[in-house]
């Protein structure tokens, strides 16, 4: 009965999830192609970007619960740092976190229709690999923060194949640092079940977003890096335990 399931909800992702997604990514590019010339703050421009990610949500039938959206920075700049074991977790944190929020992304997704034009339109920063590519991410991700945009960053560098939190890359922390700036730890639990890495079998159901409240940086010193890191990541990865990836 179980693999009868899984094959049933295997079709229902071909035949009617994904194609709704494709519909959407086509109609809303096409918006988004008439509105970008006119819309130099980008806010037209986020607003579509919230509206492809809850499309996409509602299309997959995936239902989120916040906790803790009070420890959102709705006025103020931070760095959020969040854990990564699906495609899904990129649309839900457009969704819920506040809108205009800057992605260090994959560098590839610069080049996908419609998704790369909007990355490059709207500043979002690629993410190269090589310690000069590393030190330019770094110094634009400190600008950013400086003035005034709030980033989002997957540290482990990749979608964990297994759930379990990989080690993280200590950059954007240190960009944190420099600018000045907190860091809000997020952790996305149950989006691998509903779609897993190397998987197309977009399972319906609900996930959870916990939004911790913010580590303060402004006054630390570069000593003190390593530390942060290891606040941020034990936070995550204690909220991981409670109900498992």
């Amino acid at each position: 009965m179980s693999r009868l399931l899984d094959w049933l909800g295997f079709l229902r992702t071909v035949l009617f999830t994904l194609p709704l997604i494709y519909l959407s990514n086509v109609v809303l590019g096409v918006v988004w192609l008439l509105v970008f010339p006119f819309d130099h703050r980008t806010r037209a421009q986020d607003a579509l970007a919230q509206l492809w990610a809850a499309a996409i949500l509602f299309c997959g039938g995936t239902r989120v619960r916040v906790r803790g959206e009070e420890n959102l920075q709705r006025n103020n700049a931070c760095v959020y740092v969040a854990n990564h074991a699906s495609y899904l977790d990129i649309p839900i944190l457009l969704v819920h976190l506040p809108r205009g929020v800057r992605f260090l992304a994959k560098a590839s997704l610069f080049h996908v229709p419609f998704v790369g034009w909007y990355l490059r339109r709207t500043g979002h920063l690629p993410v190269r690999r090589g310690a000069r590519a590393d030190a330019r991410r770094l110094l634009q991700a400190v600008r950013y923060a400086q003035g005034g945009h709030s980033l989002v960053v997957f540290p482990e560098g990749g979608r964990s194949l297994t759930g379990e939190l990989q080690e993280f890359r200590p950059g954007v922390f240190l960009a944190a640092l420099k600018a000045g700036v907190p860091v809000v730890p997020l952790t996305l639990l149950g989006t691998r079940r509903i779609l897993p890495r190397y998987g197309w079998h977009w399972r319906p159901g609900w996930v959870t977003l916990v939004i911790d409240p913010p580590v303060e940086t402004a006054g630390m010193k570069r000593d003190g890096l390593a530390a942060l890191v290891e606040q941020v990541r034990g936070q995550i990865e204690s909220n991981l335990r409670e109900v498992g990836p």
